[in-house]
């Protein structure tokens, strides 16, 4: 199967010299092996994985080791042929691959948060006979680089006449490349729904349309990857970051979860169960979703960005979980710094123990921002859970937290979280313009 879309894909894109086999390290930067075409397409004929340096996929900031991870082992990629796609413009010579991580038996590896999401997925459907279904919202902030003697010491902002839903004279300056972004994304097979100005200078949103959890997020590296691309060819810089200036509105990737019955049926959808096991493991979730303290930012009313509390609302942009539907709900409390799959992983192990234990959906529906009700009305309505502030705190509500991690599993669980804590000793000691720039250079 796998050498048949390869041959398929080749032929389509006889220009094709390099292959990027590209897999997303904890941290949330891609991992990359570039082979000739000649070399990977070997590989594939004979069902080759590709050698990998296990330690690779935990490291912190600067390429450090953290704590309890050994610079030995070795783990394999193997590539998913259904994730291909061509750069474009000039670089269409160089295709690019996701692939997962296998151990030396040819097994998923433990650690591999692309198989666990797999599995959370299919446990679901199994014991419930419903699919998870997800879609991505990308927000990106364009900047441009300060430069000197040609080399980038800093960023700035477009600061022209913006705001959210507008299509302002200055903004139309930039609809050359925001259009062929649109174009480059539909080429790679990304069926985007929409796009729009964010409230930001600079900012814009792009809607991505639902899949499955793999799926979804595979997609979402290939168009955040698009994204890049197409701003770097106009030379801007096209950041994830959630506060790049350390001013206006927050960035984030909102993400949409259902669950639908293979059935098609509406009753005795466990739709309800499955959310509040995400609002009852939100503290220990958002040690996966919030991944940097940056992203705890978000954790603030009047934004429209989540909220202060674990709490849920009809079309409320100003709670964590905003209902669309019956079996539709938006998380917001997640950004471009975390690695969607393993944030995917935590929001699914919520929900399982929400359906198992056929939790009821309390904590709502908040109508307003949490802060515009009284701590009356709030407990009457079951909204008692203040959400940390920082990631220290989300990590410790996660370690703390037995059922979720058994869920995720011990061997994913304890190298994120010892690489975080890492992260945050490291971010400790730099100053904030060092940290922004790191994380927009980075993300």
């Amino acid at each position: 199967m796998q050498r048949t879309l390869w041959e398929e894909f080749l032929h389509d894109h006889p220009n094709v010299e390099f292959v990027w086999v590209q897999y997303l390290a904890y941290n949330a930067t891609p991992l990359v092996q570039v082979l000739p075409v000649a070399r990977f397409t070997e590989l594939v004929q004979t069902g080759q994985p590709i050698p990998f340096v296990k330690a690779g996929i935990h490291l912190e900031p600067f390429d450090r080791m953290p704590a309890g991870v050994t610079p030995g082992g070795v783990c394999y990629l193997q590539p998913n042929m259904t994730t291909a796609y061509c750069k474009g413009g000039p670089n269409s010579h160089r295709a690019v691959v996701m692939a997962s991580c296998l151990d030396m038996d040819g097994n998923p590896l433990d650690e591999c948060p692309k198989a666990r999401l797999v599995t959370l997925s299919d446990t679901i459907a199994a014991e419930t006979g419903c699919d998870v279904s997800v879609g991505f919202e990308i927000e990106v902030v364009y900047l441009r680089r300060v430069k000197e003697n040609k080399r980038t010491i800093g960023y700035e902002s477009l600061d022209e006449p913006h705001s959210v839903f507008s299509m302002t004279a200055d903004d139309q300056n930039h609809l050359e490349m925001l259009e062929t972004t649109v174009r480059a994304l539909l080429a790679a097979g990304i069926a985007i729904e929409k796009f729009h100005a964010e409230a930001a200078p600079g900012q814009w949103e792009f809607a991505l349309p639902p899949d499955s959890p793999l799926n979804a997020a595979d997609m979402l590296l290939r168009a955040t990857s698009i994204i890049s691309d197409v701003a770097e060819s106009y030379d801007l810089r096209a950041t994830m970051c959630p506060r790049p200036l350390g001013r206006d509105p927050c960035s984030g990737r909102h993400v949409h979860l259902s669950l639908n019955p293979r059935d098609g049926g509406r009753e005795n959808n466990p739709a309800e169960a499955f959310f509040a096991g995400i609002i009852h493991h939100l503290p220990a979730v958002m040690a996966l979703t919030l991944a940097r303290d940056m992203s705890y930012s978000r954790v603030a009313n009047g934004i429209c960005s989540g909220g202060e509390y674990a709490c849920w609302g009809w079309q409320n942009k100003e709670v964590a979980l905003r209902r669309i539907a019956l079996n539709r709900f938006e998380m917001k409390l997640l950004d471009g710094l975390a690695n969607p799959y393993l944030a995917l992983c935590g929001l699914l192990a919520a929900g399982l123990d929400g359906l198992r234990r056929k939790l009821p959906l309390t904590a709502g529906s908040c109508p307003f921002a949490t802060d515009k009700l009284s701590s009356a009305e709030r407990e009457a309505l079951g909204i008692t859970t203040l959400l940390p502030k920082s990631l220290p705190a989300s990590l410790d509500a996660l370690e703390a937290d037995g059922e979720l991690c058994a869920l995720i599993g011990d061997s994913i669980v304890n190298p994120y979280v010892s690489m975080k804590r890492a992260e945050v000793e490291v971010f400790g000691g730099m100053d904030e313009k060092e940290k922004r720039d790191y994380l927009i250079g980075r993300y």
